[in-house]
């Protein structure tokens, strides 16, 4: 009877939530329902054993360990860091060794005394965390919004400074944009 019932309310009442969704609540109940110690109170209240729920994230943490990227440490292996570090203690800037693929960018900005801003688009080296100024721009101070090209200039920049390899790497972002401004 209660099957009959269900069936009813299914096509008077459909589910209009996306398929992902539907399978993730469904996933949510099977992985709830494997719980050994779940219990339901009265009040619709749940209740499980924090050991056995701390067991279930422990396990889950060591098969999913190699996805997670602890900071300052290379997501991948890399040959020349080894090389790279000695350079790094005897020189305060150093170039990114050859197969370093992999930036961050870093938006700095600096109020200059005149009040007009300056922002510097750095580059940080994944594989040694230093860094770099890419490109910057210089904002009056009576701007009152900013020109809807300017992230797309910023971007070409960014990109030509990479394919030019012509970045000096410094080990703070602050020393970086010190190095960009003395050029100048």
């Amino acid at each position: 009877m209660l099957k009959v019932l269900k069936r009813v309310f299914n096509v008077l009442y459909p589910d209009r939530r996306p398929d992902w969704e539907q399978k993730r609540e469904r996933e949510f109940i099977q992985a709830a329902n494997s719980f050994k110690t779940l219990r339901v109170t009265p009040e619709g209240g749940m209740f499980i054993d924090p050991e056995e729920l701390r067991e279930q994230i422990v396990s889950a943490r060591e098969q999913l360990k190699h996805l997670v990227h602890k900071p300052g440490v290379p997501s991948r292996p890399f040959k020349a860091a080894a090389d790279l570090q000695v350079e790094q203690e005897t020189s305060p800037t150093v170039e990114a060794p050859e197969g370093a693929l992999d930036y961050v960018e870093v938006v700095a900005w600096r109020r200059l005394p005149s009040g007009n801003a300056v922002r510097y688009v750095c580059l940080q080296c994944a594989s040694t965390g230093r860094f770099a100024v890419a490109t910057a721009s210089l904002f009056p101070s009576d701007t009152e919004s900013f020109p809807p090209w300017m992230e797309v200039n910023t971007a070409r920049h960014v990109a030509s400074a990479i394919q030019r390899g012509e970045l000096r790497w410094l080990a703070t972002v602050s020393c970086a944009i010190d190095a960009w401004d003395a050029a100048l």
